[in-house]
């Protein structure tokens, strides 16, 4: 059974799937970041934005040509033996508290140490930051070009990283992203191109739902879609009956499903929803 290494982006502030790309060979693994900043040039023109991405995703040496390229990133750095030793060497007094007061998250309070180094194999220098008291065992070694950003600016963007992170594991456990194989590889893209439509949906439907904007597609299925419904097609209408849930007046206090929708597809039937007993 055949399966496919494939590359999502996402969003950080609507949280939207931007990009995918799948049945990626292990050795053009690390050039595959270069691939989405190509796609979203082309789609952008240019590109404001400071991508995060994990340690795993490219090399060193990718990370020089984005810097290049004048794109700024933030990613982890992994993190031996020897950077652990050396974080562990730093005096108290060179730490840096962190309190992230209004942020909602178990571990509003840290310490950071900022440096500047030059990344093994390249010339290029960026800033490094050492996170530790932040919920892990061990240090975390975070690494930027982006010299302008304030410390603790960036500080909340490594947080909001594992907040992403979180939501995207369930995304993967929700669409079963983990479970892309398929003796024919045209299904497996099919898979991912369902994925991103099924994922945009749910995201404009929990637009729409007031305090659950920032609900996941398991969620929203659980709450709002997950009910038994009866179709009926009355005259130009198609009328969708479902069954009432604690969560129906949430749908009905919003206008947009109160109103009838015609469907180009369907020769412009309209389709309505009613809530039933």
């Amino acid at each position: 059974m055949k399966s496919a290494l494939t590359l999502f982006a996402q969003d950080g502030e609507s949280r939207h799937l931007l990009y995918a790309n799948t049945d990626i060979d292990r050795e053009d693994e690390p050039n595959e970041i270069m691939n989405f900043v190509d796609y979203w040039t082309d789609v952008k023109g240019i590109i404001e934005q400071t991508l995060v991405f994990d340690s795993k995703l490219t090399t060193y040496e990718m990370l020089e040509k984005l810097d290049i390229d004048n794109i700024k990133f933030i990613t982890l750095r992994r993190r031996g033996k020897k950077l652990i030793e050396n974080a562990n060497s730093i005096s108290d007094e060179d730490w840096i508290k962190v309190d992230l007061k209004k942020e909602k998250r178990k571990f509003n309070k840290f310490k950071m140490y900022e440096s500047y180094i030059t990344l093994p194999r390249t010339n290029l220098k960026v800033r490094q930051v050492i996170f530790k008291e932040h919920g892990r065992q061990l240090p975390t070694f975070l690494i930027t070009n982006n010299f302008e950003i304030e410390l603790k600016t960036l500080a909340l963007q490594y947080a909001n990283r594992w907040l992403i992170e979180n939501k995207f594991s369930e995304r993967v456990h929700f669409f079963n992203l983990n479970a892309l194989s398929s003796p024919v590889m045209i299904r497996i893209y099919f898979d991912v191109v369902m994925t991103i439509v099924a994922d945009t949906l749910y995201r404009l439907l929990a637009d729409d739902l007031k305090r659950f904007e920032d609900c996941t597609p398991k969620t929203i299925f659980s709450d709002f879609i997950n009910c038994r419904c009866k179709g009926e097609v009355v005259a130009d209408e198609i009328i969708i009956k479902m069954k009432k849930k604690a969560t129906t007046p949430i749908f009905k206090s919003n206008e947009i499903f109160q109103k009838s929708y015609p469907i180009p597809w369907l020769g412009n039937k309209k389709l309505r929803f009613e809530w039933i007993s």
